[in-house]
């Protein structure tokens, strides 16, 4: 496990998925393969959308479901939060001592919202996954 300051709270985060719950290591794998593969933000619809949909455009199905991924690409821009936070939240095993074991989806949206999360301690994270979670 790690620890980490953010703002005036101690998370310690897990870094090792032999310690995770299988709820928590659910959590984590879905929001890491949705970020993966629809991305955070508006960069990501013309470097991925835009191409995938030009790729498929002779294929109906296909194209109804990059239109689709596309739209929930900018449904999470819209609600200004992103699968990558949401897979970071879920990493959390506790927040100043008390341990966390609400995963579900609006407890993770709302400790990504009340915590004073900066980018670098999610990119930070993110970069120890790869590693760690194959």
């Amino acid at each position: 496990m790690r620890e980490l300051k953010v703002g005036k709270h101690t998370l310690i985060l897990q870094d090792d998925i032999e310690q995770m719950s299988i709820a928590q290591f659910n959590k984590v794998n879905k929001y890491w393969m949705l970020s993966d593969s629809l991305g955070s933000d508006f960069a990501d619809i013309d470097k991925l959308h835009l191409a995938r949909l030009l790729l498929v455009a002779g294929d109906k199905d296909k194209t109804i479901k990059e239109v689709n991924n596309l739209r929930i690409l900018v449904h999470n821009i819209i609600d200004e939060i992103s699968p990558e936070q949401l897979a970071f939240v879920a990493l959390i095993h506790s927040i100043d001592g008390k341990v966390l074991d609400d995963y579900s989806e609006d407890n993770l949206k709302r400790l990504a919202t009340e915590l004073p999360l900066k980018i670098c301690d999610i990119k930070k994270k993110t970069s120890v996954r790869k590693s760690t979670v194959t």
